[in-house]
């Protein structure tokens, strides 16, 4: 939503006002949880792509969060966020992100999903950094949850994000093609799906595509099937972001199935979630299913990985509030000034 009316261009001067830019061609839960904190705190909190920014009325009071991108040409706010939740896909995908390095305007404070993708940028200048990890719906630990029994689940594995050959989503799909054999095991899969991939494993036993549901129903879906699985590619970019939905599904107490991805591996690590680690394909080693050694996760260690939590511990309120008192000469203030002028030469004049 912009909301573009003079009446909101004054008024952003009395109360801080975050644009949260983002490029418009990926789904980003990190805005919905961004506008959830910051507007429980007393921030308007708005969000757009480019053409909509340069239609927004506040931009000179407004401190600009911009999820990263290219945004070849400085942008006018007050304060300005470059916020790297991910770097740039193939091909090319290292000489992109060197020529954000350099093509991007620089802010005035950087933000990264975590410490490996911050020094794989490798900015030499002195903008201060935060890390802001990914994060889980508080939503989520609201649902109560109980595992289900091998007979009483809908389905044996389930896997909600994007499906296509890029991730390498044909060798998990070929995987289970090769090993469902005569066995009841079903995986069933929550995402846009690749058309090439759709009309070569869309009739094959046991597969399950749903297409894209909205985030409370796809993790429906999940809660309803015996394990999650947690499939991540290796390569660039994948292999410096945080896996979301593994988090995700540990925070429903998910027993879970990963591949030995890195990002995975460093996700156990850095969760304490427990998994059954394979190899690259995961099927040719849980298929059949009685093959899985996986157990329920600690709901109760993900609370720490909460949205609210996360966005709290990495300080970025604190800094906001603090370019927040350093306001440029708004409207509002020119108009104080105005009227204080006036007065003072009406006195002068009475006396």
């Amino acid at each position: 939503m912009i909301a573009n009316s003079p009446a909101f261009a004054l008024q952003s001067d009395a109360t801080p006002t975050i644009f949260i830019l983002h490029p418009g061609r990926a789904n980003y839960p990190e805005i919905a949880a961004y506008q959830d904190f910051f507007g429980k705190r007393g921030f308007v909190v708005d969000s757009g792509t480019l053409e909509e920014y340069e239609r927004f009325l506040g931009k000179d009071n407004c401190i600009l969060w911009c999820i990263m991108g290219f945004y070849r040409h400085p942008l006018r706010a007050r304060f300005v966020i470059h916020d790297y939740r991910s770097l740039s896909v193939r091909p090319l995908s290292w000489l992109k992100d060197r020529i954000k390095r350099f093509v991007n305007q620089q802010p005035d404070l950087r933000i990264f999903q975590n410490e490996s993708m911050r020094a794989e940028m490798n900015f030499h200048d002195n903008v201060p950094t935060l890390t802001l990890p990914m994060g889980v719906p508080d939503w989520l630990f609201d649902l109560t949850i109980e595992e289900p029994h091998a007979e009483r689940a809908e389905h044996t594995f389930s896997y909600v994000g994007e499906i296509s050959r890029e991730r390498g989503f044909d060798r998990l799909l070929s995987a289970f093609r090769k090993h469902v054999g005569s066995g009841n095991e079903t995986f069933v899969l929550v995402g846009a799906a690749e058309r090439e991939l759709l009309s070569e494993f869309g009739k094959i036993k046991g597969l399950v595509f749903t297409g894209k549901l909205p985030q409370p129903e796809a993790l429906q879906v999940v809660k309803q099937s015996r394990y999650a699985v947690s499939y991540f590619p290796y390569h660039r970019p994948h292999c410096f972001q945080t896996p979301t939905k593994f988090l995700e599904y540990a925070a429903l107490g998910k027993s879970i199935v990963c591949n030995d991805a890195p990002s995975n591996l460093e996700a156990i690590r850095r969760y304490g979630i427990s998994a059954h680690v394979t190899g690259r394909d995961i099927f040719d080693e849980v298929l059949p299913s009685h093959r899985v050694s996986a157990s329920p996760n600690d709901r109760d260690k993900m609370r720490s990985s909460s949205w609210q939590a996360v966005i709290k511990q990495s300080q970025v309120l604190e800094t906001i509030r603090k370019s927040a008192t350093q306001r440029v000469f708004s409207l509002a203030e020119m108009q104080q000034t105005l009227n204080h002028f006036q007065r003072t030469t009406i006195a002068g004049k009475t006396d």
